[in-house]
């Protein structure tokens, strides 16, 4: 009986802390399909008429689909980047014991902690000719990212026995072989995870391209929010729907691959 209640105030409990952010969502969602009237009320009441015309308004007017084009470019470029390194990077740290790959570690694990500094990496950009360049933006979230990419996936390696590398060498697999067709095979939790993680964190980032993509053709899927957030005027039915728009795909996928990500960091904490 004792353990009934425990579970029960368990469940009440983390349906209490769900409802701080389902709330706003929840409170998004509905304004999205309200008028400029009822929105201003900011809360969780059902809209009169549902008005669709609002997402249309959003899709005509807002560059919706350019912002969509571009953060797909951004994102998918940076997620490869991010995933491909941090593997090797993981991979090496965690099977290379040597001064220094220990100072490699270390040196990403202070990454972990340090704070981007926007007005030396525009300025790093501009020397580089890579400002307002999709590749530019790419290479900056991948260097936000590679961090704790790298930490995730050299713990999780440090898990996986070393006899499995020593039978693969022994079959004749090279460094190669032994990494793109024994070791990630097995990784596929915590590369899942940091896909996830890291794609949610490219397709939402406002700071970054704000201040290095320079052509408004090239702005991002947040920015398009600010077309209908203006200095005198905020039309919160069309910023709430292109809210909802621009969080629909990172939504999906993490619907999709949900089931891989306590696998994946619960994994990635094992410190051998």
């Amino acid at each position: 009986m004792k353990k009934r209640y425990v579970k029960l105030l368990r469940t009440l409990a983390a349906l209490l802390i769900s409802s701080v952010f389902f709330i706003p969502i929840l409170m998004m969602l509905l304004g999205s399909f309200k008028n400029q009237n009822e929105v201003l009320h900011l809360d969780l009441s059902l809209p009169a008429h549902f008005e669709i015309q609002n997402y249309q308004h959003v899709l005509s007017t807002g560059s919706i689909l350019r912002g969509y084009f571009n953060s797909f470019i951004i994102t998918v470029g940076a997620v490869i980047l991010i995933l491909l390194f941090g593997a090797i990077t993981g991979i090496i740290i965690s099977r290379r014991k040597n001064r220094a790959t220990k100072c490699l570690y270390y040196y990403y694990l202070f990454g972990l902690t340090a704070t981007m500094q926007m007005v030396t990496t525009y300025t790093l950009m501009i020397d580089l000719n890579l400002s307002g360049s999709y590749l530019g933006v790419i290479l900056v979230f991948a260097a936000i990212n590679l961090p704790f990419s790298v930490m995730t996936f050299s713990s999780f390696v440090t898990s996986v026995p070393r006899e499995i590398d020593e039978a693969a060498l022994i079959d004749g697999a090279g460094p190669l072989t032994l990494i793109f067709r024994i070791l990630l095979p097995i990784m596929r939790p915590v590369i899942v995870t940091n896909l996830i993680i890291a794609a949610i964190g490219v397709w939402n980032n406002f700071q970054v391209p704000l201040y290095l993509m320079s052509s408004a053709k090239r702005m991002t899927i947040p920015m398009t929010v600010f077309n209908f957030y203006g200095l005198y005027a905020r039309s919160w039915n069309y910023v709430f729907a292109a809210l909802t728009i621009t969080i629909l795909p990172v939504v999906l996928l993490y619907l999709c691959l949900q089931k891989y990500i306590v696998e994946g960091m619960t994994a990635g904490a094992v410190k051998g």
